[in-house]
């Protein structure tokens, strides 16, 4: 498990976030869908809503344990959520899920996952 690289950790997270999603029911609509410049890594349909889901996978050696999911990525995944309904004229809100996938060195994983991590608007003051 240690000798893969970023890109292949990357890859099996969204398999296994994917995978999980399917068995709780989610329509997977797509994978690494680009959708105005933004890179969405599952797009699903859930209770009658668009689901935009982030996956963050780390291996448990990994130095930095932050999933580095900060306002700015989630204003970027609602744009696009809202660009993708909007193109394709759906009667559907959506929402932004986070999984989090921690792949242990003896090829286990502990999955998170976070849903509708919106976040309140900014203040702004006078």
């Amino acid at each position: 498990m240690n000798n893969l690289n970023t890109t292949e950790i990357g890859k099996r997270g969204e398999q296994i976030a994917a995978d999980y999603l399917a068995g709780k029911g989610y329509a997977i609509i797509g994978r690494n869908m680009v959708i105005a410049r933004r890179e969405i890594d599952i797009l699903a349909m859930a209770d009658n809503k668009l689901v935009v889901v982030e996956v963050k996978t780390r291996k448990d050696d990994h130095p930095d344990d932050n999933f580095a999911i900060d306002r700015d990525k989630i204003w970027r995944l609602s744009r696009a959520a809202d660009i993708y309904i909007r193109t394709n004229n759906l009667p559907h809100e959506a929402r932004i899920d986070a999984i989090t996938i921690l792949v242990h060195s003896d090829g286990s994983h502990t999955l998170n996952h976070l849903e509708d991590i919106t976040l309140p608007p900014l203040r702004r003051y006078r």
